[in-house]
């Protein structure tokens, strides 16, 4: 059997979280290709935390936050800058930058974000593990 896919959602708690919550409540058994990781805003995602998450496995990582003209923290104006230097330095630790990804999500679009990140990580699945993930743990 091949190895499932390890995705991870951080997901912007203002935007979809609780539409998320709700849409999954009603089908305990529906297992979704990813892991959501509930964060007080996506501008709170540092780096690091993305770092960590391909350091401990993740072949994928999403970040999923309101739209520019909805957010009232200006997180999403962080996490954009952050995601594009963290996209052009991944090459760095063998990773290819298409493995992180940013969507914006407005409040309600649970079923999207469920749609998109389940794209996302079918994609992921097609592109493998990362290559050379013990030297890049390593590196990290």
């Amino acid at each position: 059997m091949a190895e499932e896919p390890k995705v991870v959602v951080f997901c912007c708690n203002w935007s979809v979280d609780p539409g998320l919550r709700l849409s999954i409540m009603p089908s305990e058994t529906r297992k979704d290709p990813f892991t959501t990781i509930v964060t007080m805003c996506c501008g709170r995602v540092d780096p690091e935390l993305i770092l960590e998450a391909f350091s401990n496995g993740a072949w994928g990582v999403m970040v999923a936050g309101c739209p520019p003209e909805e957010c009232s923290h200006d997180g999403n104006y962080k996490t954009r800058r952050r995601v594009l230097m963290l996209k052009n330095a991944l090459g760095e630790f063998n990773i290819e930058p298409e493995r992180l990804a940013l969507e914006w999500f407005s409040t309600g679009e649970a079923e999207k974000l469920r749609k998109t990140a389940t794209e996302f990580s079918e994609m992921i699945a097609q592109m493998g593990p990362i290559k050379n993930n013990k030297d890049t743990r390593k590196e990290l």
